[in-house]
């Protein structure tokens, strides 16, 4: 279990609460919250599609949140889900990707962890950089 702050507890509770929301056609429910630069928490869920590709995952959808809200960059992320697999909780290369574009710097944390019901299981909380979990991000 990684040591965490208020701020990234905040986070996860915030990702957690978003999953409520996910609409699950075939996969399992995922709840993201990212830091932006004003200083707000913005959630999002993944939406499935039958069709491949329409869909979106939770970290795309809480960064677009921040960005309807005008931010362009972010300071942290949490990812939170119910799937079974601990070790499978992180966001997908497309998401690191995507992170990437948005990020205040390639340190910034990305924070994982299981739910139970309305439970962080707080035993399971992982907390790597951006740049651990993508060392070299595609840049213009």
């Amino acid at each position: 279990m990684a040591k965490i702050g208020k701020e990234e507890e905040k986070l996860l509770k915030e990702a957690a609460k978003a999953m409520k929301h996910a609409f699950v056609l075939w996969g399992f429910s995922v709840g993201a919250a990212v830091l932006a630069e004003d200083e707000k928490t913005y959630g999002g869920c993944n939406v499935e599609s039958w069709i491949s590709g329409l869909g979106i995952c939770a970290e795309r959808c809480a960064i677009h949140n921040a960005v309807l809200h005008g931010n362009k960059k972010i300071k942290a992320v949490a990812v939170v889900t119910n799937v079974e697999n601990e070790n499978a909780i992180k966001p997908c290369g497309a998401c690191l990707q995507y992170i990437s574009d948005f990020a205040e710097n390639p340190k910034i944390k990305i924070v994982t962890a299981k739910v139970d019901g309305d439970m962080i299981l707080f035993e399971t909380v992982k907390v790597k950089t951006l740049e651990e979990l993508l060392p070299d991000p595609f840049k213009k």
